[in-house]
């Protein structure tokens, strides 16, 4: 642990089963922060850092919302924590009790939680994009099966992607054949799903930090391999200056604070279609050095330090990162040719595993056993493994407007007592 710069501030990360969240914690400690975490699991990867000077296991927000910030607000009152990082789906709880949370002083670096539901939406963040008039995939709303069926026509070439309005890694999603019978899904208003034109083309992603409507730290990266159909598991740093100006337009019109990634297709004409939005931390972290400093875009805005000569930090160096243990269990997916081994075998010698340091091996360490508590309690609930690993803090639409109306408009009112 470092505490030699910054007058050692103290910052709390949530979300620290994630490894972003890991890697935010490493680069803070090496700047000079003094770093605490928590999760509502027993055993997050940030647990075992030494980059972190304390971790606390938290009530699971999505069931527990009112201890779950009370438990924040004891820790920020405890450690005088002066900046909140939230990293995965409990910003969105967070957001909830974000006043709250800084009426002490603290300041919770995400945006207002309406934001980031229209964001967080597959339909309302669809519906947004057309409103600032930027190009994006036709997206039906579907909220009954009927619905769904409608789309069936024998003769039809058109490709659809079928996935839930709340959902994540690709969980879930489909693709269907208009000229295919529809499958069997359940779809409710409480549980709605969209149907997107499927677009072709090469598969970016972006990771950005804002802070109103201001970028303040970005990288993209190309996908090259995946989870099944599910996350990036293999992390590129492109550079793409197309990316970086969509990005740019899209936060300083939305005037964003906080952390925000995109899913990108660029067809062959160089349209760019974004096809979700992820408004929290994301792999694209793992692609800044120590040396970058990526803990001033979250923590100088807060103390009225912006570098006015470099107001947007993008990583010096290229970059290769991968989830090392995903890149053996997936290997090279489609690649199943010589040249697709050779390019997958290429990958494993020039990728850096985003968990392992020599100087922290903690984490890589507790990698199996962290697995085993996710399967042992997928195997008791029922459920995906995957699924698992985010269930007590998913955000799945509870005490919204169950459509976020159609028009894409978020209109989310909040039934307090509800949610407390």
């Amino acid at each position: 642990m470092n505490t030699n710069d910054n007058g050692g501030a103290a910052v709390l990360i949530t979300g620290g089963r994630a490894p972003a969240a890991l890697e935010l914690a490493r680069q803070l400690d090496a700047a000079g922060y003094r770093v605490y975490a928590a999760d509502s699991v027993a055993r997050p990867l940030i647990r075992y850092s030494a980059s972190i000077q304390q971790f606390y296991r938290v009530p699971g927000p999505r069931f527990n919302r009112r201890q779950f910030l009370s438990r924040l607000l004891d820790i920020i009152g405890i450690h005088r924590i002066q900046v909140l990082i939230p990293t995965c789906e409990e910003i969105f709880y967070v957001a909830e009790g974000k006043a709250e949370l800084e009426a002490g002083g603290c300041r919770v670096f995400t945006d207002d939680l309406d934001k980031l539901l229209q964001l967080h939406s597959k339909w309302a963040f669809n519906q947004l994009v057309q409103a600032m008039g930027l190009p994006a995939p036709r997206t039906l709303l579907l909220t009954s099966y009927g619905e769904l069926s409608q789309l069936h026509d024998p003769g039809s070439l058109h490709k659809w992607v079928l996935k839930p309005v709340y959902s994540r890694f690709a969980s879930r999603t489909l693709t269907y054949a208009g000229g295919e019978i529809p499958p069997r899904l359940v779809i409710s208003p409480e549980f709605p799903w969209v149907a997107q034109t499927f677009v072709t083309g090469l598969e970016y992603c972006t990771y950005a930090i804002a802070e109103d409507g201001e970028l303040r730290a970005y990288t993209d990266y190309s996908v090259d391999y995946t989870a099944g159909k599910g996350a990036s598991i293999y992390f590129r740093q492109q550079r793409h200056p197309e990316l970086f100006e969509w990005v740019q337009a899209f936060v300083h019109e939305l005037r964003f604070t906080g952390q925000l990634a995109f899913d990108f297709i660029i067809d062959r004409d160089g349209t760019i279609w974004p096809l979700e939005c992820n408004p929290r931390a994301t792999s694209g972290l793992h692609l800044f050095s120590a040396e970058d400093r990526i803990g001033d875009a979250f923590i100088a805005p807060a103390k009225g330090a912006v570098n006015l000569e470099s107001p947007c930090i993008i990583p010096r160096k290229p970059a290769e990162r991968m989830i090392t243990a995903a890149m053996l269990l997936y290997g090279p997916g489609r690649e199943l040719t010589p040249a697709g081994l050779r390019r997958w075998t290429g990958c494993m010698f020039r990728g850096r595993d985003v968990i392992f340091q020599w100087r922290d091996p903690g984490p890589f360490l507790a990698q199996g056993m962290i697995l085993l508590d996710f399967w042992k309690q997928a195997r008791t609930a029922g459920r995906p493994v995957k699924e698992m690993t985010t269930y007590d803090m998913e955000w799945n639409g509870e005490y919204e407007s169950p459509c976020d109306r159609r028009d894409g408009i978020s209109g989310t009112q909040f039934d307090r007592a509800s949610a407390e």
